[in-house]
C-alpha cells in the first residue's frame, strides 16, 4: 500500500483529500505545517508527498527545498496544491525549488486521482523534470520573501473586507432579530436565557425581559406539562453538542390559551467549544400542514436505524418486501443486508412462520395501528431458534394510507430463560418458605392449645383485607406470611400463662406483652424479603399511641402492622379463648368500628367492615 504524506493546516481540506486517497487504497499520513511533514518524512519516508504553500511556522516552499536537498527524500514526488497561490511567479517558484507538479484547489476528484497517479507512474520509471535552476540562495529568498509578502498583504485585504463584512452582517442580523415574526433566544451553558426577540410578545404574550436572566427551567413553566419534559432532554442534547430539528411543543402564554411552537435549536460553537445556544420558535398554531410535513420526514429514522441495538426493518406496504435493515438484524438473522433487501419473509423462514410474520404485517396496515408481539419463536441462520418481542408500526403517506411498516425486534432469548429459572428457583423458595413459616406456626400453636388455629385464621383475614385494599401480590403474600407467625414470641411466655383459664393479672399480661418484642429478636435475623420482624414488632400499636412496646402512632406504624392490628383482633375477639367463651363476630365488628380512627387504621377498618357486612366473609373455624 502506497503511502502519502500531506502537509495541509486546513482541517476541512486535509479531510477531504484524506477521505479521497483513503477511498483510492492509499495510507495517509497528515502533518499541520512544514516542519512537522519534514519531520515525519525524515522518520519514515512515504511514497509520495502533497503539500500546500501558506503553513505557519514554516511553508510549502521551504518543505519542498529541504525535501530536495535531503539526500533520502529527493527522489519522492512533491506535488503542490493549493488555492492561494495561482499566479505564474507562484508556480515557477514551486518548480525551482524542486516540485513535481503545481496544482490548483479545486480539482474533480478523478482529474486529481489522474495526477496523482501519473507522477506516481513517473516516478517508477525514471521520468522526472529537472528541477530549473534557482540561483543563488539570496535570490531563493528574494523570491520566495516577495511572493510571501504579497500573499500576506493580500490576506490583510482579504480580512479588512471581511470585517467590513461582518459588520454589515452583525448589523443586518440585529435588524433581523429586531424584527423577526419568529421567536429567537439564545443562552449560555448554564441555561441562562441572554436574548429573547421582541416577536415573543405577539405570540406569548410575554415581554422580552420576562425571561432574559432566567433559566430555562423556570421558563420551562410556560411549557404545557407534556412538552416539559422533552423540551428540557433536547435543550440538553443540543449542549452535548447536537443540532434539533423543528419539533413541535404546546406553550401556554399569558393570556392563558394554548399556543403550538416549532422549536429548532443549535449549540452555539467558539475555538471548538459549545459556549451556549441558540434556537428559534415558529409560531404553528395556525398552520394546517404541520400534520402532512411531520409525517413526510424520516430524518429520525436516517439518524437511529444504524445505532438501534435491536433488529430494525422496513417493508413496504404494497409487497412486504424488505428495503431497510440495520447492522443489529443482520447479526441476528445471520444474513448481509444486501441478501435481505427485495426480498420478503418466505425467502428465509419457513411457511407457517412466513404465514405467521405476514399475517401480523397486513393486520398492522390494515387496521392502521402499531401491534406489539411480546414473544414469538424465530429461526435463524446461525444461532437456532430465538425468541423476539417484536413491535410493528404503519407509515402512512400524506393521505393517511399505508406506505412502509416499520418493525422492531428485541431478542429476548436470554431474558426469557432466565425469567423461567427465576420463576421456577422464586417458586421453591416460596414453597420453602411456606414450609418453614408454617412449621413455626405450628410450633407456637403447640405451646398455646387454646389459641390453635389463630394465626392461621388472623392470616387469612388480614390477606384478604390486604387484597380488598388492592396491595399488589406480592405484598398480599407478605401480609398473609407475618399474619400466620405474628404470635411467635409467645415461645418466650410461660405454657401456664397463655393457657390460664382465668382472666390474668397486672404481672401476668405484661409478660404476655412481652411476646411482640420476643417476637422481633426472633425475626430481626432472618432474611425476608419482607420487613416481617418489625411487622410483628407493632401489631399490638395503636393509631392514638396507646398501644405497645414502643407508643407508636399513626403513620409511624406500618401500613401491614395496621392491617394485621384489625385482623388479630377481629379473630380473637371472634374466637374462644382460656379465660372467656368466644364474643363473635358482631361483638368484634363493633369493637373495631367504635375505635376506629381511634386505635385502628379507619381505612383498615372500613375495608373490614365491607368484607363482613357486604361481601360475606366469614372467619373460619
Amino acid at each position: 500500500m502506497k503511502r502519502i504524506l500531506i502537509a495541509e493546516d486546513n482541517r476541512a481540506n486535509l479531510y477531504m483529500l484524506q477521505t479521497l486517497l483513503e477511498g483510492e487504497g492509499f495510507a495517509v499520513e497528515a502533518a499541520e505545517n512544514g516542519k512537522e511533514a519534514l519531520a515525519r518524512a525524515r522518520a519514515n519516508p512515504p511514497d509520495f508527498i502533497i503539500s500546500d504553500i501558506l503553513m505557519p511556522i514554516m511553508d510549502g516552499y521551504t518543505l519542498c527545498r529541504l525535501c530536495k536537498s535531503d539526500e533520502h527524500l529527493k527522489d519522492i514526488p512533491f506535488m503542490f496544491y493549493t488555492a492561494e497561490y495561482t499566479e505564474r511567479k507562484d508556480e515557477d517558484l514551486a518548480l525551482s525549488v524542486g516540485a513535481d507538479r503545481f496544482v490548483l484547489k479545486p480539482q474533480e476528484p478523478e482529474a486529481f486521482m489522474n495526477i496523482l497517479k501519473e507522477m506516481l507512474e513517473d516516478a517508477r520509471a525514471g521520468k522526472r523534470p529537472a528541477p530549473k535552476p534557482l540561483g543563488e540562495e539570496m535570490e531563493f529568498f528574494r523570491q520566495h520573501n516577495e511572493i510571501l509578502f504579497r500573499k500576506l498583504e493580500k490576506k490583510m485585504t482579504d480580512l479588512e473586507t471581511a470585517n467590513q463584512k461582518l459588520q454589515s452582517a452583525e448589523e443586518q442580523y440585529r435588524l433581523s432579530f429586531q424584527n423577526a415574526t419568529d421567536i429567537i433566544f439564545t443562552t449560555d451553558t448554564g441555561l441562562n436565557v441572554l436574548t429573547v426577540s421582541p416577536s415573543v410578545e405577539r405570540m406569548l404574550g410575554y415581554k422580552p425581559q420576562d425571561f432574559i436572566g432566567r433559566s430555562i427551567s423556570e421558563t420551562a413553566t410556560n411549557l404545557t406539562p407534556e412538552s416539559r419534559e422533552r423540551a428540557v432532554a433536547e435543550v440538553n442534547s443540543i449542549l452535548n453538542g447536537e443540532t434539533i430539528s423543528a419539533s413541535i411543543f404546546s406553550f401556554v402564554a399569558r393570556d392563558g390559551t394554548t399556543k403550538y411552537g416549532e422549536i429548532s435549536g443549535s449549540p452555539i460553537m467558539k475555538e471548538g467549544r459549545i459556549i451556549g445556544m441558540i434556537g428559534l420558535i415558529r409560531d404553528v398554531t395556525k398552520r394546517k400542514r404541520a400534520e402532512d410535513e411531520l409525517r413526510r420526514t424520516n430524518v429520525f429514522l436516517d439518524s437511529i436505524i444504524e445505532n438501534i441495538p435491536n433488529m430494525l426493518f422496513l417493508k413496504t406496504a404494497k409487497d412486504l418486501r424488505f428495503v431497510r435493515f440495520n447492522r443489529a438484524g443482520e447479526e441476528l438473522l445471520g444474513y448481509s443486508r444486501d441478501h435481505l433487501l427485495g426480498k420478503n419473509d418466505y425467502d428465509f423462514f419457513s411457511k407457517d412462520q412466513a404465514d405467521h410474520f405476514t399475517g401480523k404485517d397486513r393486520e398492522v396496515l390494515r387496521n392502521k395501528v402499531a401491534v406489539d408481539t411480546p414473544a414469538e419463536p424465530i429461526q435463524t441462520r446461525h444461532r437456532g431458534e430465538r425468541i423476539l418481542h417484536t413491535k410493528k408500526v404503519p407509515l402512512l403517506d400524506a393521505n393517511g394510507e399505508p406506505e412502509y411498516l416499520l418493525g422492531i425486534s428485541e431478542d429476548i432469548t436470554e431474558r426469557k430463560k432466565a425469567e423461567e429459572e427465576l420463576l421456577r428457583t422464586t417458586e421453591r423458595l416460596r414453597r420453602l418458605l411456606g414450609g418453614t413459616v408454617q412449621a413455626i406456626s405450628m410450633a407456637v400453636e403447640t405451646r398455646d392449645p387454646y389459641t390453635s388455629g389463630h394465626q392461621r385464621r388472623t392470616a387469612q383475614l388480614a390477606r384478604a383485607i390486604a387484597t380488598e385494599m388492592h396491595f399488589a401480590a406480592d405484598r398480599v403474600d407478605f401480609v398473609r406470611i407475618v399474619a400466620t407467625i405474628h404470635d411467635i414470641g409467645k415461645i418466650a411466655v410461660p405454657a401456664e400463662i397463655l393457657s390460664k383459664p382465668s382472666r390474668l393479672s397486672d404481672l401476668e399480661f405484661r409478660m404476655i406483652m412481652v411476646h411482640a418484642q420476643a417476637g422481633y429478636d426472633i425475626l430481626k435475623d432472618v432474611a425476608f424479603p419482607w420487613p416481617v420482624a418489625e411487622v410483628v414488632l407493632q401489631h399490638h400499636e395503636r393509631m392514638d399511641g396507646s398501644g405497645y412496646p414502643h407508643g407508636l402512632s399513626g403513620d409511624d406504624i406500618l401500613l401491614e402492622a395496621r392491617v394485621l392490628a384489625v385482623a388479630d383482633t377481629v379473630e380473637a375477639m371472634a374466637s374462644h379463648r382460656p379465660y372467656r367463651p368466644r364474643l363473635g363476630i358482631d361483638h368484634a365488628l363493633e369493637e373495631i368500628s367504635r375505635n376506629r380512627g381511634k386505635l385502628y387504621d379507619p381505612e383498615v377498618v372500613d375495608v373490614c367492615l365491607r368484607l363482613f357486612r357486604e361481601k360475606n366473609y366469614q372467619v373460619e373455624n
